[in-house]
């Protein structure tokens, strides 16, 4: 006879599950990388354009002021510019540092399932392990127990 015929046939049982479930957890993390991957794609793309024309924008209307009150005003507004440029830029630059540090971990759902499962894992084979260690209960004893009931 082979020997997976001798072998314990819940241990075949066991490891089809943990297969099968790694297998799920493997496709959960593929699908969550993929909507990670066309988020990110899409930000980018989004920033660089938003960037893009913000920088025109305000290229143009620096240009524009400066324009009309170069002959009276040309420092005064300058600076008030730069200053202006300079309030937005630490205020932005606030934002992002708020953003990345509340940013969700990668894969947050994944690693919950997955410390789910090994700690379902544990207890299946702890509770296995306890009935396995346990001695045979002696009859008479349990006759004599439940004749007193």
């Amino acid at each position: 006879m082979s020997d997976r015929n001798n072998a314990d046939p819940g241990l075949f049982t066991i490891l089809n599950q943990v297969v099968d479930g790694l297998a799920t957890r493997l496709q959960i993390a593929s699908i969550e990388l993929s909507v990670a991957k066309n988020n990110a794609a899409k930000t980018a793309v989004y920033t660089v354009l938003a960037a893009l024309f913000g920088l025109f924008a305000l290229v143009f209307i620096s240009v524009a002021l400066l324009v009309i009150f170069w002959e009276d005003h040309r420092v005064f507004v300058s600076c008030c510019i730069a200053g202006a440029y300079l309030l937005l830029f630490l205020f932005f630059l606030g934002k992002v540092r708020n953003l990345a540090a509340n940013m969700p971990y990668a894969f947050e759902e994944s690693r919950q399932i997955l410390a789910a499962d090994v700690a379902a894992f544990r207890a299946s084979c702890n509770k296995k392990a306890g009935v396995a260690n346990q001695h045979p209960v002696d009859p008479t004893k349990e006759e004599n127990n439940n004749a007193g009931k």
